[in-house]
Order: structure tokens, then C-alpha cells, then sequence
């Protein structure tokens, strides 16, 4: 199918060419792309065993992109990349996206076909997590809409690149949004989540209700409860989450988020840990990636200084601890699972510093790093220091 697409795709420009042959003078045809380098440094890499030293990551992407308007009704998206550590432990080039929209297919729904990133609400849920080198994909089919004030997708895929193609995950849902007032908005999530590998077959109900108020304090609630089977157990989870947000005077901002991952208890017949579908980790669990959301409960406070329109500064202070002391430490983008050195809940304590800027139309930096101080849980009581430089080229 994707083979076909590619043909389609190519063959337009082609045929472009010759409008008084084939009528296609109206192609509107986009060339873009994007070029990522990034540097790191992490000491004391791994907080799982205590045996990991000093590692050192030099990431590249390049990507390019084609964005064909074929006629008002139909038109395609194509981005292929290649990313490279210069290391020497990975190099893979591939398809992140190819689909075509048919518009109006029926009555006033789109059809999407081919590979697609699928991003969703503020990323808690779905993300295609645009921090990684190899972000989440999928092949399927895909119908969007807008009904009566809803923004209305549903799809059924599988997946392709990054995370979710790790257990070849299935990946069906329904996602609606709609505005519940002047300055806030309701998303809803009905997912199914299937693996064979792991003989797992998860379905999660999502709610976010987001906004602001009329003294500016912005707000999130999320709450998120799964159901299913998992290699022969019950699932039985719920996340929940808040977050508030302030700006004050001369650039200055402060935040407070709270969020809780259910884990596992004394009853074995039942999979009560709370599996992140494809969150967008590095966003919300603290930038150096060190735990999951995943029997966890994350106390965070924010501070931020927008110096100007093409800088911001930002100081995030994390204090994680296990939901649950029946249940494993889980870390990383593998929730991996870890057993815990105590009956301590306490995980550990993470402070980000960061900077954010915008250079130009087509050029942004963001550079920092994080301190992680492990807590009684965690096997060993190495702490971790993580630096990052990282550029970002669009054309």
C-alpha cells in the first residue's frame, strides 16, 4: 500500500509538468525539511543497576518533507528521514510519514490512508514525541471530521516507527474535542491498545478539561482509566493529573503539577499499574527521562522567565515516589520495570534547568540539563548529571 503511495506522490509532480495534457496546473507542490543535531552527556548513565559510567551521545536527523496539494479535494504528505549516532550504535533511515487526505470522501469527513504520526490533546496520551530520533508512526486509516463544534478523529493502525513499534503494537481509538466555553476545551479518548507479543489487550478512557480563567491562571485536569487483559491478568488502572499555571509581571511564570500512575498491588490476579499508551515522556516526567509514568505519583513546581519574544528560561523541580509499595520501580521510555532496593516509596528528586530560544524563522536552540538525586527506592544512590545541546534547522 505504502509502495502505491509513494508512486502517487511522485507521479503528480510528474504529471504537473504537462497541465495542458492532464489538467493538473492547479498542483500546488511544498518542498521542506528538517535538520537536527544534538549533543549529550549523562554521568552515571544507568540508575537501574549502578553500573553505568559516562556516556556520551552525538544524535543527528535529517529529514525532508513534500507537502502535494493534488486539487481542492485531494491532496498528500510525505517525510522520509535518517538519523545517525555518531557513535556508531545507531544509524537507521526510514518512512516516518506517507498518507494521502481525501477530502470530503463522505459528506464532511477527510480520509487519511497511508503511515501518520497520530499527536493528541497536550500529549499525555498519544504524542508522536518529537524529542526522540525515531518518533511514533503508524499504517492505517484514519477519518477526521468537524461535527457540531467537535474536532472528531478515528483511526485504526498499526504501528511503524519509534516506541510503539517495539511489541508491533496494534492501535485503534476515537478521539473527540470540543470548546466548553469562551477559554476552555474538553478532549476525549477511547483507545485500544492490542500486542500480540505480550498477549495484551488494553483499552483506555481518557478526559482533559483545560483553560483559564479570567485572572489568567491556566489549568489542566486529566484523569484516565484502563481496562482489558495483559499475558492473562485483569487490568484494572487510572492515571490522574493537574496542572496550574500563572504568568506574572516582566516575563515571570509559576507552576504546580501533581500527577498519579496506579501500580500494582498484593492482588496477582489483576494488572493494576497504569501503562502509558505513547506519552510524550520527556515533556511531562522530567526532561532527563529517567522514570515512567507508571506506578508513580509526580509532585512538580515551575518557574519560567520569557526574557523576550525569542528566549525563555526555565527552572522544573520534580519529587517522584512509587503509588504503590507492592509494585516495581519503572524507568524510561521501556518502562522498564526495577525491583526496589527498600520499602521506601521515595524514587528520587530531579531538577531541570533549561533554555529555549528561537533564533530565527527557521532556526531554534534549546540547551541545559538536569540533576537526578536517587531516593531510598532506587538500587544504588549514584546520583545523575545530564547535559544537552541541541540545534534545530527548518527549511
Amino acid at each position: 500500500m505504502l509502495r502505491n503511495l509513494a508512486l502517487l506522490l511522485l507521479a503528480a509532480p510528474a504529471a504537473a509538468q504537462e497541465p495542458l495534457t492532464h489538467g493538473l496546473e492547479g498542483v500546488d507542490l511544498q518542498l521542506g525539511g528538517e535538520l537536527l543535531f544534538r549533543g549529550e552527556m549523562r554521568d552515571d548513565a544507568d540508575q537501574a543497576t549502578g553500573m553505568g559510567g559516562t556516556e556520551d551521545a552525538f544524535l543527528t536527523r535529517a529529514a525532508i518533507d513534500l507537502d502535494l496539494e493534488i486539487h481542492r479535494y485531494l491532496s498528500g504528505y510525505l517525510e522520509a528521514f535518517a538519523a545517525v549516532e555518531a557513535t556508531g550504535t545507531s544509524d537507521t533511515q526510514d518512512l516516518q510519514q506517507l498518507f494521502l487526505d481525501f477530502d470530503q470522501f463522505l459528506g464532511d469527513y477527510t480520509l487519511r490512508l497511508g503511515r501518520m504520526e497520530i499527536d493528541l490533546g497536550d500529549g499525555r496520551v498519544v504524542s508522536s514525541v518529537p524529542w526522540l530520533l525515531e518518533r511514533n508512526s503508524f499504517d492505517g486509516v484514519q477519518v477526521l471530521s468537524q461535527q457540531g463544534g467537535w474536532d472528531l478523529r478515528g483511526w485504526h493502525t498499526v504501528a511503524a516507527n519509534g516506541p510503539s513499534d517495539m511489541f508491533d503494537d496494534t492501535f485503534t481509538g476515537f478521539f473527540g474535542s470540543v470548546s466548553t466555553g469562551r477559554d476552555s476545551n474538553l478532549d476525549t479518548y477511547f483507545l485500544r491498545r492490542g500486542q500480540t507479543v505480550t498477549d495484551m489487550e488494553e483499552f483506555t478512557v481518557a478526559l482533559r478539561w483545560a483553560g483559564e480563567t479570567n485572572n489568567g491562571l491556566l489549568w489542566d485536569l486529566f484523569g484516565a482509566y484502563q481496562d482489558g487483559t495483559d499475558a492473562g491478568l485483569e487490568v484494572v488502572a487510572y492515571a490522574i493529573a493537574a496542572s496550574l499555571r500563572k504568568k506574572l509581571d516582566y516575563g515571570h511564570g509559576v507552576g504546580l503539577d501533581f500527577a498519579i500512575a496506579k501500580g500494582n498491588d498484593d492482588n496477582t490476579s489483576h494488572r493494576k499499574r497504569y501503562a502509558p499508551v505513547y506519552i510524550d515522556q520527556h515533556k511531562f516526567n522530567g526532561r532527563a527521562d529517567v522514570v515512567a509514568f507508571s506506578n508513580l505519583i509526580d509532585l512538580a513546581l515551575l518557574y519560567w522567565l520569557d526574557w523576550n519574544e525569542r528566549w525563555s528560561f526555565h527552572v522544573d523541580y520534580h519529587d517522584f515516589s512509587r503509588q504503590s509499595n507492592s509494585d516495581l520501580v519503572y524507568l524510561g521510555y521501556d518502562v522498564i520495570g526495577v525491583t526496589p532496593a527498600s520499602t521506601s516509596t521515595s524514587i528520587g528528586r530531579e531538577l531541570d534547568i533549561y533554555c529555549e530560544g528561537v533564533l530565527s524563522d527557521n532556526f531554534s536552540v534549546d540547551f541545559g540539563g538536569a540533576f537526578f538525586s536517587p531516593q531510598a527506592s532506587l538500587p544504588h544512590d549514584e546520583e545523575q548529571l545530564w547535559l544537552y545541546l541541541q540545534f534545530v534547522l527548518n527549511f
